[in-house]
């Protein structure tokens, strides 16, 4: 009986527990941070085109990738009358975003997981699933485990956020 009226009690404390809604830490916010820098520094400072590649695919009668960067060189050459949309384009994010990426984006090279064996290889594959990296593809390509990249996830946000909250203490 004594052991009914304590699962009830557990059930009950769990009930409360998830009405209150999730525990949001300092760590969650550091990752939210990192998935912004992330998603910024890949807009912000995009790569330029591929050059000395062959314009032709090697399939005959295959359909040709077109690039955004050859639409606009063919529109400069007067090739095409119409210059390409830029509404598939994400927004240029703003001075204020980029340079909140660029302070995240460098606390993370030289804070997150300082304690690690393999450091290079967690903050990588930490890296691609900030960047939207499906977990198990980051699994088959880097050789952790689900918990592996769990656990080195949450060090490193709290890692960031330690040094977040001293910083911010000191005033800078």
């Amino acid at each position: 009986m004594i052991g009914a009226q304590r699962l009830k009690q557990a059930r009950t404390r769990q009930t409360r527990n998830a009405a209150r809604g999730p525990r949001i830490d300092g760590s969650h916010v550091a990752w939210e941070l990192l998935r912004d820098a992330v998603s910024v520094s890949r807009v912000a400072y995009a790569a330029p085109p591929r050059s000395g590649y062959p314009q032709k695919s090697a399939l005959p009668n295959g359909v040709d990738e077109v690039t955004a960067w050859q639409l606009v060189s063919a529109y400069l050459k007067g090739e095409i009358e119409n210059l390409p949309s830029a509404e598939t384009k994400a927004p240029r994010p703003t001075a204020q975003q980029i340079t909140r990426a660029e302070m995240i984006l460098e606390l993370w090279h030289h804070v997150a997981l300082m304690e690690k064996g393999d450091r290079d290889r967690l903050k990588k594959a930490i890296y691609l699933k900030a960047s939207g990296m499906r977990p198990r593809a980051i699994r088959d390509r880097l050789g952790l485990n689900y918990q592996q990249l769990w656990n080195a996830q949450k060090q490193a946000c709290s890692d960031i956020w330690e040094k977040i909250s001293q910083l911010s203490q000191l005033g800078g």
